[in-house]
């Protein structure tokens, strides 16, 4: 062979490598597979990889030789190869972190001011709101009030004349309950007068102390507070309660002439199987004055429901 066709032959191979190294880039290489369960011991197919990779440079010489090179030639993809061995150390250090436990059991001290406490009334049933009292006032009747105070003296509700003079036996801001009151008494022979609310049948309703006056003590010589004016606000047959339980509600509005104001509230709890004529009911009585106190009487109230 002649020196020339020679220095042509090497002039051309030169050009070929150069030409494919160029090709070789960032998006024409693969990452290598280490062996796993499936590459490891199958020596045909590593064996046929091997020599069809061994035949790639004497192919892209003659390529060269005969004036062309291969452009774009990528190694085929690897769909049919198992990744598990290779992303386990990945999957370890990604572990799920424990979840928090929402269901942990509460400190002592949490659990002890958490507690309520079920309280009873002859047949009624209802959770007492901390800082109040239950107070007896007979085996049926009782009396719900703050522990800062005691319940005012009952001094005959629902009897005697006109007069006005008639208090409420559990005072204001507080629960009168009773689980036997005849439909002919107080508080429900008078529920649905304007009035009604009062422990005792008066006409005109300023002949009633107002509920929220502060007490007199000694002969002031002043005008005493009393009721202006009482009107019958609202009414429901099916006030929700506790342990799915209803009430006959009664609401009034009451002002004073010095400008005070009272909310009277009443339930008739309404028994599972219905009220008979003439029969007795469970009841709630309530005379707001101090909106502080609202919170607590409702909840408590809301809590109410029958034994059994």
């Amino acid at each position: 062979m002649e020196q020339r066709d020679e220095l042509e032959i090497e002039t051309r191979l030169r050009a070929a490598l150069m030409a494919r190294s160029e090709l070789v880039t960032h998006s024409t290489l693969r990452p290598g597979v280490p062996p796993n369960e499936h590459t490891a011991g199958v020596r045909s197919k590593s064996a046929g990889l091997w020599s069809w990779r061994r035949l790639l440079v004497p192919v892209t010489v003659a390529a060269a030789l005969g004036g062309g090179v291969f452009v774009g030639v990528q190694l085929p993809h690897d769909k049919g190869v198992d990744h598990a061995g290779s992303g386990g150390s990945a999957a370890s250090s990604q572990s799920p972190q424990s979840a928090p436990s929402y269901g942990a059991a509460a400190p002592s001290s949490q659990a002890a001011a958490n507690r309520t406490v079920e309280s009873t009334v002859d047949t009624l049933r209802f959770t007492l709101a901390d800082g109040w009292q239950v107070m007896a006032i007979d085996t049926t009747s009782a009396c719900v009030t703050p522990k800062a105070r005691l319940a005012a003296t009952s001094t005959g509700a629902g009897t005697g004349a006109a007069t006005g003079t008639a208090t409420l036996p559990c005072g204001v801001d507080a629960i009168y309950l009773k689980s036997d009151a005849a439909p002919d008494a107080w508080p429900l022979s008078t529920a649905t007068k304007a009035t009604g609310w009062w422990p005792q049948d008066v006409t005109p309703a300023s002949v009633i102390a107002c509920p929220a006056a502060k007490p007199v003590t000694g002969n002031t010589g002043s005008a005493e507070n009393t009721v202006r004016n009482s009107v019958a606000l609202r009414t429901s047959a099916k006030y929700t309660l506790g342990a799915q339980t209803t009430a006959e509600y009664h609401e009034w509005a009451v002002t004073c002439t010095e400008g005070s104001g009272v909310r009277p509230m009443l339930w008739k709890l309404n028994p599972a199987g219905g009220v008979a004529a003439g029969s007795k009911s469970a009841v709630a009585a309530v005379v707001s004055a101090d909106p502080a106190y609202d919170s607590a009487l409702l909840s408590m109230v809301g809590t109410l429901h029958l034994a059994g």
